[in-house]
């Protein structure tokens, strides 16, 4: 029996290096379409799916994040300093180390149908990630999941075995799975001398071997990341369309 979920965690620390023209110095998470920017899109999701605290770690120009977590207090800020020379793992580790309960985890580079939150948050499960079928998009992560559990994920296709899914980038974690993925992390820095690992592919593939992880297939997902700008436009042109009609209403 799985429990409530009442907070989530945004990955937002990365630099926006193959985004330059399109976000200029902003973070990727702020690039905007039809007027909301990425992270703001998630952030009105996660509240309207019962999310009561959402914790974003930035890194690179995070006084951008700061005017937008601006007068709303249900978002609290946590800083990877070391963001450059570090990989996304290090970023978890930041806001994971301040966690003592079940977490929401998500990268603030997605595009993504709400009931994809729904999947997640009424898994069986409460150590699940969020699987699409074939995008096509460029730059996956694949995921091998034999009996609709996590074993392996890489961005090389030809080192898994078989396919289940490609990685969204949403994942719910356990107290026990984020305190296991710290010490996933520890570990790893203790033998390579830095903190360069990936929270994916990295430190959630070294503890499903002794912690399940579901693997929630959604087989037709609509959903894009945006790393480049052969993904933006993808977005913008097959994303956007089907997931990106349900903005606020603005009072008149």
């Amino acid at each position: 029996m799985t429990g409530t979920i009442h907070h989530a965690i945004i990955l937002a620390a990365g630099a926006a290096t193959r985004l330059r023209r399109i976000v200029d110095n902003r973070p990727k998470g702020l690039i905007e379409i039809d007027g909301e920017s990425m992270v703001a899109r998630s952030v009105r999701l996660l509240r309207d799916a019962g999310i009561e605290r959402i914790t974003i770690v930035t890194g690179y120009c995070a006084d951008y994040y700061q005017r937008f977590a601006a007068g709303q207090p249900d978002l609290d800020l946590v800083n990877n300093d070391k963001f450059a020379t570090t990989g996304s793992m290090a970023s978890l580790a930041v806001a994971l180390d301040r966690v003592r309960h079940d977490v929401l985890v998500l990268e603030s580079d997605i595009v993504y149908e709400s009931r994809a939150l729904t999947a997640i948050l009424t898994a069986a499960s409460s150590d699940s990630t969020v699987m699409s079928g074939p995008t096509h998009a460029g730059d996956e992560v694949w995921v091998h999941a034999p009996g609709g559990r996590l074993a392996a994920m890489t961005k090389v296709r030809q080192d898994l075995p078989n396919i289940r899914g490609e990685f969204v980038g949403i994942t719910r974690l356990s107290a026990a799975a984020g305190g296991a993925m710290l010490q996933a992390f520890d570990e790893f820095v203790d033998v390579h001398g830095h903190g360069r690992m990936d929270y994916e592919t990295g430190a959630l593939v070294a503890i499903a071997r002794v912690h399940s992880i579901a693997a929630l297939l959604i087989d037709d997902l609509c959903w894009g990341e945006i790393d480049d700008e052969r993904q933006y436009e993808r977005v913008v042109r097959e994303v956007w369309p089907v997931v990106g009609n349900h903005l606020p209403r603005v009072a008149t």
